[in-house]
């Protein structure tokens, strides 16, 4: 059964984890990622060298924004520069979270 714990939170941006599942669910206002504790690392070693300058583009409005793809050829997630802080803040946050959670309960 699943018991989420909250092991991050910034802003809009929350992270879970199941322990019984070894699932991580990082809430982002409308949108809901889920992944294995594997693939959650992975996702972070894979974005942790990004700079949002680097990737700078613009939206429809004129706001400068960053897009992020997924897996999913026709889903990205679009970020301000303060959504984007936040976002990885509370991802970093949240693997050294786990960290802690996993030296606890072994």
């Amino acid at each position: 059964m699943c018991k989420p714990t909250v092991i991050s939170k910034k802003g809009d941006v929350s992270v879970t984890q199941c322990l019984n599942c070894k699932m991580i669910n990082i809430w982002n206002k409308s949108t809901l990622i889920s992944f294995s504790f594997e693939q959650f690392h992975a996702f972070i070693r894979a974005t942790e060298n990004l700079k949002f300058d680097d990737y700078l583009e613009h939206a429809p409005d004129g706001t400068e924004v960053v897009i992020l793809a997924t897996p999913y050829p026709d889903i990205s997630m679009v970020f301000t520069r303060a959504e984007w802080y936040e976002f990885f803040q509370a991802l970093y946050e949240a693997q050294f979270m786990q960290q802690v959670y996993q030296l606890v309960h072994n």
